[in-house]
C-alpha cells in the first residue's frame, strides 16, 4: 500500500479485517492461537490479556485507545506481523511455564520488543502521523526547551509503551505482582532509555519541567507547603511523585492530535491541586451530630470509631489507621480489583430505606476471615465504610473460591432480619455431626465455648433473613435467598475452617 494512502491513525476507522486487537472489561484480546494452529477451547486463554491489575489501565478510553494503536501499527507499519508473533511467544512463555520469572520478562522484552527492527517501524509510524510544532524555549533553563525532535521521541516512547502493556500487565496478573507501579516503572526505564533514544533523556526533561512548575507553586503557596513535613513532601519528592505519574498513567496515553507537553502540564498542575493546595489534612477529627441525616450522609459506626479514637489517643488512631490502609491494598490485591461503581451500588442498596448499612452480625462474618490479615482485633475498626464494602467483596469472592453457593451471598447480602438462636434442632445437629467437616472443627478448637459459638451463628444463619445484592447479576439481584440447613450447615463448618 503506498504511504500517502495510509490514514493518520487517530482518524482511522478500521473494517472488521484490520482488526487484531479487541477489548472488553479487564482484558485485551488477540486471537493468538490461530498463530499457534490450535482452535480448541481448552487453549482460549491464551488468547486473553488481563489488564485490570492496573487500573488506570482498565478504563474503557485506555483499553480502545491502546487496541487503536496497536491495530494501526501492525496493519500499516508492522506488515511481516513480528511484534505480533513476538508477543504470542511471550504469552506462551508466561501462560505455560510458571518458572518464567521477571528477569526472564526483561530479557525477552529487550531482546524480541525494543529491539532495532521495531524500532524503526515505531519511528516510521511516529514520522508519518506526526503534525505538531513544538518551539517552545526559555531562555533560563535549556532543559525546558521543547522541539519536534523531543516530541517524537516522546510519542515513539507512548506507543513503545502501547506495545508493551498487554504483556506487562498480563506477567503482573500471572505472578501476583503487588507492587504494580514499581514493576511498571522498571519496565518503562527500559523504553526511556533505549540505546534509540541515547543522547536525549526524556525522564529529566520531564522531572525539570515538573520541579520547575512546583517551585512556582511553592513560592505562590508558601503557607501550605510549609505544612507538608508532615506528610513527607518538599518540592523534590513532589516532582519525583508527579513525574512517576506522568511516565505510568499519562505517557501512556498520548495522540497525535493532542500537545503532549501540555498534556504533562495539565498532570502536574492536578498533582499540586489534588496533592498539596486543595486537600485537607487526612488525620482530622470527624464532627458527629446526634441529629438523624440520610443515607451516606450519616456518621457510620466506623466513623464513630475513629472519632472516639482520636479523641482518645491519635497517635493510635494513625497507627491503626496506616496499618489498615497497607492491609487493605494488601487484601484488595489478592481478591481485586474492586469496581467503584459496585461499591457505590452496594452502598446505596445497603443504606436504601433508612436500614442499618452495617449489620453487626454480618459484620462478624466479614471481619472473622480477615482479622489475621490485620493483625489483630483492633486495627481492622479504622476501615471506612467504603473499605468495609471492599472486604464485603473480597470475602465473597474469597468463600466462591471454596467453591460454597450460599454463604458467598449471605456474607455479601442486604440483611432484612437477624433471628439469633443459639442451639440448633436435632435434624440440624445430625446434619451437623455428618458433615465431613465436623471432626476437624472438633479437633481444631476442643473448646465447649468455641462450639457453642459456632453452634449460635450456624443456627442464626438458618433462621434469618437475607437478600442478594449482585451488581453485575440484575436478575439475581434483591431475590431473597431460600437457605436449606443441610446446605448452609456444610458451608458454614468449611468458613469456621477458613478463619
Amino acid at each position: 500500500m503506498a504511504q500517502t494512502t495510509i490514514p493518520f491513525v487517530d482518524k482511522w476507522e478500521p473494517n472488521p479485517n484490520q482488526i487484531l486487537f479487541t477489548h472488553s472489561k479487564n482484558i485485551i484480546m488477540a486471537p493468538l492461537t490461530k498463530l499457534f494452529k490450535v482452535e480448541d477451547d481448552k487453549y482460549s486463554k491464551i488468547n486473553l490479556f488481563m489488564i485490570n491489575t492496573k487500573k488506570s489501565y482498565n478504563s474503557d478510553a485506555l483499553r480502545q485507545h491502546c487496541c487503536l494503536y496497536l491495530n494501526y501499527f501492525c496493519e500499516y507499519f508492522d506488515t511481516d506481523k513480528e511484534y505480533y508473533m513476538n508477543l504470542a511467544q511471550l504469552k506462551f512463555m508466561i501462560d505455560c511455564y510458571p518458572e518464567y520469572n521477571y528477569n526472564n520478562l526483561i530479557t525477552d522484552i529487550d531482546r524480541y520488543i525494543l529491539q532495532d527492527s521495531i524500532f524503526s517501524k515505531v519511528k516510521a509510524m511516529v514520522e508519518y502521523n506526526y503534525n505538531l510544532e513544538l518551539s517552545y524555549k526559555s531562555a533560563n533553563n535549556p532543559q525546558l526547551q521543547y522541539t519536534n525532535d523531543h516530541g517524537k521521541i516522546m510519542m515513539q516512547i507512548s506507543i513503545l509503551m502501547n506495545l508493551l502493556i498487554p504483556l506487562i500487565t498480563h506477567f503482573a496478573y500471572m505472578r501476583n505482582i503487588s507492587a504494580i507501579n514499581d514493576f511498571l516503572l522498571d519496565i518503562y526505564d527500559h523504553v526511556l532509555y533505549a540505546p534509540a533514544f541515547k543522547g536525549v533523556d526524556i525522564y529529566s526533561k520531564i522531572y525539570e519541567t515538573a520541579i520547575s512548575n512546583v517551585t512556582r507553586n511553592e513560592k505562590n503557596n508558601a503557607g501550605i507547603w510549609v505544612k507538608q513535613d508532615i506528610r513527607g513532601k518538599d518540592t523534590v519528592t513532589h516532582s519525583m511523585d508527579a513525574v512517576t505519574n506522568i511516565v505510568i498513567n499519562i505517557m501512556p496515553k498520548y495522540i497525535f492530535e493532542q500537545n503532549m507537553i501540555s498534556l504533562d502540564y495539565s498532570s502536574i498542575q492536578r498533582s499540586n491541586k489534588f496533592q498539596i493546595t486543595d486537600i485537607s489534612y487526612e488525620y482530622s477529627y470527624i464532627s458527629l451530630s446526634s441529629s438523624k441525616r440520610d443515607g451516606e450522609d450519616s456518621a457510620s459506626e466506623f466513623d464513630r470509631y475513629e472519632a472516639n479514637l482520636t479523641k482518645a489517643d491519635e497517635s493510635l488512631y494513625l497507627q491503626s489507621r496506616i496499618n489498615c490502609q497497607y492491609t487493605i491494598q494488601t487484601i484488595e490485591h489478592q481478591w481485586g480489583p474492586f469496581d467503584d461503581e459496585e461499591i457505590d451500588f452496594y452502598i446505596k442498596e445497603l443504606t436504601a430505606d433508612d436500614t442499618e448499612t452495617i449489620n453487626g452480625f454480618q459484620k462478624q462474618l466479614i471481619f472473622n476471615l480477615f482479622y489475621k490479615y490485620f493483625g489483630d482485633t483492633v486495627s481492622i475498626n479504622a476501615i471506612n465504610i467504603r473499605d468495609y464494602i471492599k472486604l464485603m467483596l473480597a470475602a465473597k469472592r474469597m468463600l466462591q473460591n471454596s467453591k460454597m453457593a450460599y454463604l458467598p451471598y449471605i456474607i455479601s447480602s442486604k440483611v432484612n432480619k437477624i433471628v439469633s438462636r443459639k442451639a440448633l434442632n436435632k435434624k440440624e445437629q445430625l446434619e451437623m455431626q455428618q458433615s465431613q467437616f465436623f471432626p476437624k472443627i472438633q479437633e481444631k478448637y476442643q473448646n465447649d465455648k468455641v462450639e457453642s459459638q459456632i453452634l449460635g451463628t450456624i443456627a442464626t444463619l438458618i433462621t434469618s433473613n437475607f437478600s442478594i445484592i449482585d451488581f453485575h447479576n440484575k436478575e439475581l439481584h434483591g431475590k431473597q435467598i431460600q437457605v436449606e440447613s443441610r446446605f448452609i450447615i456444610e458451608e458454614a463448618l468449611l468458613y469456621i475452617l477458613l478463619i
